[in-house]
């Protein structure tokens, strides 16, 4: 993934960790794991896709 672009496209439409944690029911520390590249999560990365993110920033780095 792309965390810098996911994390600009954040400060962007104005959201924060916790509104990912809030809208899928998780920790704010998972979030924060899963936005420095510690875990992934396939809920997280879905969030992300419904809210608009764009696809290229979510993808696997090969």
């Amino acid at each position: 993934m792309k965390l810098k672009k996911v994390k600009i496209w954040m400060l962007q439409k104005g959201i924060k960790g916790k509104d990912v944690a809030e809208g899928i029911g998780v920790s704010r520390s998972m979030v924060s794991h899963w936005l420095s590249g510690r875990y992934s999560s396939e809920r997280i990365r879905l969030w992300f896709l419904a809210q608009g993110c764009p696809e290229g920033f979510l993808a696997k780095e090969s």
